[in-house]
């Protein structure tokens, strides 16, 4: 079997003398078809490596003693994880055995077996990422897919929890495949996510009807023409949801759980709640970096939501085209250093082509979002609030008073001066 991308090969980093070798047939270098070694999973150092060729043969040697064992579930387990890190695989390793786990279910004669076909034809998809480059082969596990849910349809009952949620699992991988990526159908995909939706529905998984209800409404505003407005307070309670239910199935660690988390820093980010996003994000880098390793997409992922979360942006002068990032501040505050300006998305950003320069504190304006610190309140009914923080939410029409909502549990929003409110540029300890 050949990759499909790219890979690095090895990828060890510079400072590694020992060469590695694989960890199963302890070979160094190229297998017998000239493939080098590859490790894409969460070990580091010179373990983990393995030839492509041998991490098939051990998931298929192990897969076969579990199904002689009537151990079905445990198939899925010898092609995803890593035996050393009991991580997932990841990119390209996971492209090549989620691919040679269902070449082994249809080889090994277990497409009888529909829970167990099913998860493996929609492992194969997801691995796909719905990339352009993936397309072809993409529409054909998806017609496959398609096939073995019909033949689930009308062949055997759904009166089966555990047979009803794959189906429902592999009905919503359909309904992905066609709201993400180049080629969308969002009739055809919402079909699918209608009847996953019924199928949770039936076997009272909560979490599967959200999800379901919010991507039938991404599709409906699709065929509509129409945008899709979330209330703020239900999109974070969805994400919130999400995140939860995966730390309840897999653990905080495993990068599914990460990711939904990073899902909840957006959401708050996007609704203000900045204080409490960078918070969580902090979290999530330093689970990531323990578990999984600085040069881990998941970590870098994370990494570059925290970089972004701890931008402290700011008007001068309040011109909407004349944003920086305010890095500190001098002379008793009474100046801050900024950079940019700030293009319109990050992706744009050349750090290179900005400015540093020191503007007066008065000539500047934190944007809403922004981290602060209330200050010099002087009046019986707002002096408690000195030293307390919070996220600044929005401006009075005359744009001299700010709304800050506070982390402090029991502190009421208040409506403060601007002159009475700074930038927080680092969160103190959480308490």
């Amino acid at each position: 079997m050949s990759l499909k991308r790219t890979s690095n090969a090895a990828g060890l980093p510079d400072r590694v003398v020992d060469a590695p070798c694989c960890w199963l047939c302890l070979e160094e270098g190229q297998d017998a078809s000239g493939k080098p070694l590859y490790r894409n999973c969460s070990c580091r150092g010179t373990s983990g490596f393995a030839h492509l060729s041998c991490m098939i043969n051990y998931a298929e040697n192990k897969s076969r003693q579990a199904c002689e064992r009537n151990d079905y579930d445990h198939v899925a387990y010898f092609f995803r994880i890593c035996p050393n890190c009991d991580q997932d695989y990841q990119d390209d390793v996971k492209y090549a055995l989620a691919k040679a786990r269902v070449e082994f279910v249809e080889r090994r004669g277990y497409t009888n077996n529909h829970e167990m076909y099913l998860d493996a034809m929609r492992d194969n998809l997801y691995s796909l990422d719905f990339e352009e480059q993936d397309r072809p082969e993409g529409e054909g596990v998806y017609t496959k897919l398609l096939s073995i849910i019909e033949e689930v349809d009308e062949y055997q009952s759904l009166q089966d929890d555990r047979l009803a949620q794959r189906t429902a699992m592999s009905l919503q991988a359909l309904g992905d495949f066609r709201t993400f990526g180049p080629k969308e159908n969002p009739e055809e995909a919402k079909k699918h996510y209608e009847r996953a939706k019924d199928l949770y529905d039936a076997i009272g998984d909560e979490v599967g009807v959200i999800n379901m209800e919010r991507y039938i409404s991404i599709n409906e505003a699709k065929l509509s023409g129409n945008e899709v407005n979330w209330d703020p307070t239900g999109d974070i309670a969805f994400w919130r949801k999400r995140y939860n239910n995966e730390i309840m199935r897999h653990g905080e660690d495993d990068v599914l759980s990460i990711t939904e988390g990073i899902s909840v820093s957006v959401a708050l980010l996007n609704n203000f709640h900045a204080i409490e996003a960078e918070r969580l994000l902090t979290k999530l880098v330093g689970i990531s970096l323990r578990v999984h390793g600085s040069d881990h997409r998941i970590t870098k992922r994370a990494v570059s939501h925290l970089d972004r979360a701890k931008q402290r942006l700011v008007f001068i002068g309040w011109s909407d085209e004349d944003i920086h990032n305010a890095l500190r501040y001098e002379n008793d505050g009474e100046n801050c250093v900024v950079q940019g300006p700030l293009p319109a998305d990050d992706e744009s950003r050349n750090v290179d082509e900005e400015e540093i320069l020191t503007v007066a504190s008065k000539d500047m304006v934190p944007l809403v979002g922004t981290p602060v610190i209330c200050h010099g309140l002087r009046s019986r009914s707002s002096s408690h609030l000195n030293g307390k923080i919070g996220d600044l939410r929005s401006y009075s029409e005359d744009r001299n008073r700010c709304f800050i909502h506070f982390e402090e549990e029991g502190l009421e929003p208040a409506e403060i001066n601007v002159g009475s409110v700074s930038i927080l540029f680092e969160l103190p300890e959480e308490r």
